[in-house]
């Protein structure tokens, strides 16, 4: 298992009116180090554009730990924290460290993958499977159960 994470500086536009980092900033910043941890897997967006399918979410959640300031360099990391056994549903979760170690925040996001053309839910290729497979598991993973693909 191939540990994944991204140093990321918090933006003056992640910055609310109580200056400290707004809420939907989390998901900006989740979501964009999870596309780089795809791409740096050797899967990003030209893959999917290829394969004609993209993720899916259907819920995400954050729970804030530690306020997050302008300027700070804050990492984040990728654990798969749920998967079905042919990884078409999948729960991942990210934590968001501020410089000094402490967690900042616990983010978590629950998706498939889905066919954009045929607009139904599908498994992963092979390639992205084997990436999936290689992300580290968080300790208190969950099996999800098979989905019919029809």
């Amino acid at each position: 298992m191939h540990p994944f994470t991204k140093v990321v500086e918090v933006r003056w536009s992640d910055i609310d009116a109580n200056q400290h980092m707004r809420h939907n900033a989390y998901a900006d910043l989740c979501t964009h180090t999870r596309m780089e941890w795809l791409a740096a897997a050797g899967f990003g967006m030209a893959a999917f554009m290829a394969h004609g399918f993209g993720p899916v979410l259907f819920r995400e959640s954050t729970e804030y730990r530690r306020e997050v300031h302008l300027g700070e360099r804050i990492t984040i990391d990728v654990q798969i924290a749920a998967a079905s056994p042919d990884n078409s549903r999948w729960k991942i979760r990210q934590q968001l460290f501020k410089p000094d170690g402490k967690l900042a925040a616990i983010y978590e996001v629950a998706g498939a993958w889905m066919d954009l053309r045929e607009r139904k839910l599908i498994p992963p290729p092979a390639a992205l499977a084997a990436i999936l497979a290689d992300l580290p598991r968080c300790a208190d993973f969950e099996a999800l159960p098979q989905p019919e693909h029809k």
